[in-house]
């Protein structure tokens, strides 16, 4: 009896794992995946809609992300951001300067660290193929920690090429960040440089280097 009970709670527990997996979903995720890493680079235009509920505030940001692997350079209103994996430089150009400092890997944001936006469901999420379409699959990604703040992520992909649509979050405290890929480009070559600020292309920059 003991030896049949041990069975089951193991036939169980493989099957509450491959629930969490859902083979479609995946299967759709490791395209995009495939694709992004396998693209010269991805070149995103997008708009960044904030909406807290619980404040009544909703903002809006748009910006431009290139992203190869580590590296990646984020063009906004009011910065622009280098990174090529080895330092990150963050520069303000109304007050002229650059901040410069070491990847944290422990950063799970897209402004911190896009290249998650192709990986992130390979480990520590549900991944659920929620409905699609005659255009577009839509996957929803819900973390596996209980007290983790993030609800779900729901990404919208078009099924023409694999394409980033849209990129959702939804977190307990009421927020829900919407990142929509105005273009979704994976055709561009940067230059050799192109990840790394050169301080001759800003002249009269102040550098502070917090590495």
């Amino acid at each position: 009896m003991k030896k049949t009970g041990l069975i089951l709670l193991v036939a169980m527990a493989a099957l509450t794992a491959a629930a969490q997996k859902d083979p479609e979903a995946v299967r759709v995720l490791s395209e995009f995946s495939k694709k992004a890493k396998s693209a010269p680079s991805v070149k995103i235009d997008f708009t960044v809609i904030t909406n807290d509920s619980r404040e009544g505030d909703i903002t809006t940001l748009t910006g431009t992300a290139v992203i190869a692997g580590d590296r990646y350079r984020i063009t906004l209103p009011e910065n622009e951001i280098w990174a090529d994996g080895k330092a990150v430089w963050s520069y303000l150009p109304d007050i002229v300067e650059v901040t410069i400092t070491e990847p944290d890997p422990y950063e799970d944001s897209f402004i911190s660290k896009p290249s998650l936006l192709f990986t992130m469901y390979e480990e520590g999420y549900k991944v659920r193929l929620l409905e699609q379409s005659a255009t577009e699959w839509v996957v929803d990604l819900y973390p596996e920690e209980i007290d983790n703040n993030l609800v779900r992520i729901r990404l919208r992909i078009g099924k023409s090429g694999h394409v980033l649509r849209s990129a959702e979050y939804r977190t307990k405290d009421g927020i829900t960040v919407t990142l929509t890929a105005d273009s979704f480009d994976l055709s561009f070559r940067p230059p050799s440089n192109y990840f790394t600020f050169d301080p001759a292309d800003h002249k009269g920059v102040d550098v502070i280097d917090m590495r």
